[in-house]
């Protein structure tokens, strides 16, 4: 049996692996006797590319990893799966949110996490009798009718997932483009990894959407096994850095100090960075002993320098009179920051964009991201404007970059355009960042690495 994994990413190339598909296609791999491949577009955005593929290695089941921003490529390459005789089944977060959006393109619709369930779906295609009648957390077409199963519960010990088949994806290509760490060094050799699931906060961007897909508990994998994949990425790749790609990472203080205690004890000398919140990061003996074993930045959610956006519309539990003084401690220690701004929230004020603006640039923190508040299906945000607001119908539209999912008559999308570029330019153009532009400039991978960046937001 030949199943064939896609990752649809046409827009904004990144050095962020497809971590969900390499993770199904592990575990797929270590439990049937199938075939497995994977068709990833991020460096052949090109739907010939993927038919050539397909006729290729002639699956029997495509597989189609979606977030809603991806939609409209997942359609197009569900139709030409279908065209060439191979059932399709769609699953990523788009799926688990919107399953009955992808009903006219797929003949199964994965809700949840997907190992399992791929599994599952393997094993009954080389049985040869296709009953999916059992396989928990799909729905699935049959004789012109869609039958919903039951959801699947999340799996609650993440160590017995095998390690992401990093081997099946061009990882030198992800390695050029990595640049959680190019305040360091752009030069620097580093990937991705995920050592939980789940996100414990209730942000109204985010959720219910995260436990959704999720699940309501947050899981995280042992320090032991985190390290041990880290250890082998060293050995096949020769990598000496890793960022931790997990929504939030610094939320049990006893897992984090294990962890960086292994990573010394190994001396495997990484320099790495997480995501985290200004709420976890008060502590600054975690944030010495976690630059101890290699941290060196922090990627954290701060969103609007607005207390009122922050309550009332983005539900983000965070004080902003806290950001500045958790910035400062991290960098004392040592720890660089980036912080991620959000602009254009639903009621959101002229006033209040500009007071984020200038809260923004007053901080200490090397880098930002300042994208358009995007209302994601599924999300609180999203129900809290459906009634408010014109909401567009195309997904192409919730791309937080550079377009606006919503109407809000009292600001334009151009003059919101307007005002993320200044955020932009100001922020970079503030001495305090002079030497992380100096970094870039130094270095050709650095040069393409920033223009890789600048170009998400035009």
């Amino acid at each position: 049996m030949k199943l064939a994994l896609v990752f649809p990413r046409m827009i904004h190339p990144s050095g962020d692996p497809p971590l969900g598909i390499a993770y199904i296609a592990a575990y797929v791999k270590k439990h049937t006797k199938s075939q497995v491949s994977i068709i990833d577009t991020t460096f052949h955005p090109s739907f010939d590319y993927v038919k050539e593929q397909l006729e290729k290695l002639k699956p029997e089941l495509v597989g189609i990893s979606t977030d809603t921003l991806m939609y409209n490529n997942t359609v197009r390459i569900a139709k030409i799966a279908k065209n060439l005789g191979i059932t399709v089944a769609i699953g990523g977060p788009h799926a688990s949110i919107l399953p009955e959006t992808l009903k006219d393109y797929a003949d199964i619709i994965v809700i949840g996490e997907g190992e399992e369930t791929f599994k599952e779906l393997v094993l009954a295609f080389e049985k040869k009798k296709k009953d999916f009648s059992k396989i928990k957390g799909i729905w699935y077409k049959n004789n012109n009718i869609w039958w919903k199963n039951i959801a699947r519960k999340s799996i609650e010990n993440l160590d017995q997932f095998e390690f992401p088949v990093f081997h099946m994806l061009e990882m030198n290509k992800y390695f050029n483009l990595w640049h959680s760490l190019d305040c360091i060094n752009p030069k620097l050799k580093g990937t991705n990894i995920i050592a939980s699931r789940g996100c414990p906060y209730n942000c109204s961007y985010c959720q219910p959407t995260l436990k959704k897909i999720f699940g309501n508990k947050y899981r995280i994998r042992s320090p032991e096994n985190v390290v041990a994949e880290l250890k082998e990425l060293k050995k096949r790749y020769g990598i000496n850095a890793f960022f931790l790609h997990d929504d939030t990472f610094t939320i049990y203080k006893d897992w984090v100090k294990k962890f960086c205690d292994l990573l010394k004890k190994e001396k495997l000398k990484f320099l790495w960075s997480c995501n985290s919140r200004i709420n976890n990061l008060k502590d600054k003996e975690m944030l010495k002993f976690m630059h101890e074993s290699g941290l060196r930045m922090i990627h954290i959610g701060i969103e609007s320098g607005s207390q009122r956006i922050l309550d009332e519309i983005y539900n983000k539990g965070i004080k902003i009179s806290d950001v500045q003084k958790v910035i400062d401690s991290a960098k004392d220690i040592g720890i660089k920051t980036l912080a991620f701004f959000m602009l254009g929230a639903p009621g959101e004020t002229e006033k209040e964009i500009k007071q984020t603006i200038k809260f923004a640039v007053s901080l200490n923190a090397t880098e930002i991201t300042a994208t358009i508040t995007t209302p994601l299906p599924g999300t609180k945000l999203y129900d809290m404007i459906k009634d408010k607001y014109k909401i567009s119908d195309n997904f192409a539209d919730f791309d937080y970059y550079n377009k606006r999912a919503f109407e809000d008559p009292k600001l334009s999308y151009k003059k919101l355009k307007k005002y993320q570029r200044q955020l932009l330019f100001r922020f970079y153009i503030h001495p305090k960042r002079w030497g992380y532009i100096a970094k870039h400039l130094l270095t050709l991978k650095g040069w393409k690495k920033m223009i890789l960046k600048i170009g998400r937001f035009l």
